[in-house]
């Protein structure tokens, strides 16, 4: 089992680990700083220090319950490395994950839409809201809601909890995703924007709206069933 870092610190940019498996292009850690991909957020990226080389991680993946670092050459089992993030990726996944959370608690807590599907990039993010068929006035609201939240500079903080816990706190039309897990998942990671949203996540983010920076929902995409995509931006 590799020990994620992300978990408790989203801010740690670096660390060392020790190979527990290697396979002919990928290795697992006993722990690691990088993020595998999931829940519509890109793995991290980055470098391994090994031996002197500069090695690759091109990609990062759990499967079946095994986190799978990609690499461009094998290492192997025993070998100690120093991982390195592509930390101004991460770190436009984590403003752009925290902007996701935002703008969900905000459609959903306005205009009554829950999320039907997202996929965070470093550019540009999209979010699919149901059932949500905005106009121009709601699209403004939705704006100017959000970066008031970002100039009220908001706590982001992670809190582990319990299932049971979660369950008391969270608005069950924010938790149905986790809900889609095996009961014998006990422990949870909450993602808290102070006075916005508490929602369970897994995913990386910054620590007060003031990093989300304001947002431009840049396209309205019609996606069908009273289906609306937002595509936006960061300042």
């Amino acid at each position: 089992m590799t020990e994620l870092l992300h978990m408790k610190d989203n801010y740690i940019k670096e660390c060392d680990a020790e190979v527990l498996v290697s396979a002919e292009n990928y290795i697992v850690l006993d722990r690691s700083c990088f993020y595998p991909e999931g829940g519509g957020q890109p793995s991290d990226k980055g470098f391994l220090i090994w031996e002197g080389r500069k090695i690759e991680v091109s990609r990062v993946a759990k499967e079946k319950g095994i986190v799978k670092h990609y690499v461009s050459e094998v290492i192997p089992v025993g070998s100690l490395v120093h991982c390195h993030l592509d930390w101004d990726r991460r770190y436009k996944h984590m403003r752009m994950h925290s902007a996701e959370h935002l703008l969900s608690a905000i459609v959903l807590d306005n205009y009554g839409a829950e999320v039907a599907g997202n996929q965070i990039g470093t550019e540009r993010s999209r979010v699919d809201f149901k059932p949500f068929k905005p106009d121009r006035h709601m699209l403004e609201d939705i704006v100017n809601r959000f970066n008031r939240a970002v100039d009220e500079a908001r706590e982001i903080r992670i809190e582990m909890t319990t299932r049971e816990d979660m369950i008391r706190r969270v608005d069950e039309r924010r938790r149905r995703m986790f809900e889609r897990l095996p009961s014998f998942i006990k422990d949870v990671r909450l993602v808290v924007i102070d006075g916005y949203d508490i929602d369970p996540c897994a995913g990386t983010h910054v620590r007060n709206t003031k990093e989300i920076g304001h947002i431009n929902i840049i396209k309205t995409e019609n996606k069908g069933a009273d289906t609306t995509r937002l595509i936006f931006t960061l300042e």
